[in-house]
């Protein structure tokens, strides 16, 4: 079976599901017609987000790709529940260790490094907005993100450029592990 190299957790709010807005099938089908093997799971609860991100282990992903309301202290699941970082960190630890997790969730830029608190090998790096962003705005962005991860020739750092210049200076930000110096890149 051919490894995933893209997990796609989104979690929608009840607006979202009503409007049928979403992130996720359109990433998904945007990257298979680049020829990019994705795995995309819809999560509603704390359970549920549990045995998503331990798929990032399962089947040895390079990206986590999640798809939520968020805001600096972390984010909001379809049932109403927050996740705070810390939360955060006790649901996905040691699964995405080696990964490179990519947020599409409003704000979580601003905060998301307190993750590497807890465990200094929680993963290898995070790009995240540091601002309200639109769903539109995310699927464009890391539709040409991954597109660019699929080329040996680019950094991930230079990945979140061409992203900040797709959808406006400083909207991502790249936030490395302080304790890893690795280059992120698909295939």
């Amino acid at each position: 079976m051919k490894q995933k190299e893209i997990l796609i957790i989104e979690s929608r709010s009840s607006e979202d599901i009503y409007n049928d807005t979403f992130e996720a099938r359109t990433l998904q089908q945007v990257l298979k017609l680049q020829d990019v093997d994705s795995m995309r799971i819809e999560v509603v609860d704390r359970v549920l987000l549990a045995s998503a991100l331990k798929q990032a282990e399962d089947e040895h992903v390079t990206y986590v790709h999640i798809s939520a309301h968020g805001e600096p202290s972390g984010f909001h699941l379809t049932d109403g529940d927050f996740i705070t970082w810390r939360e955060f960190d006790e649901l996905a630890w040691p699964y995405l260790k080696n990964t490179c997790i990519c947020f599409s969730s409003c704000s979580v830029g601003l905060g998301a490094e307190e993750i590497f608190t807890f465990h200094k090998s929680f993963c290898n790096a995070i790009v995240a907005p540091t601002r309200d962003i639109k769903w539109s705005e995310g699927l464009v962005a890391f539709s040409a993100f991954y597109h660019r991860a699929l080329s040996q020739e680019t950094s991930t750092s230079q990945d979140v450029k061409v992203l900040n210049h797709i959808v406006g200076a400083g909207t991502f930000k790249f936030i490395e592990s302080p304790y890893r110096t690795d280059t992120y890149t698909i295939g």
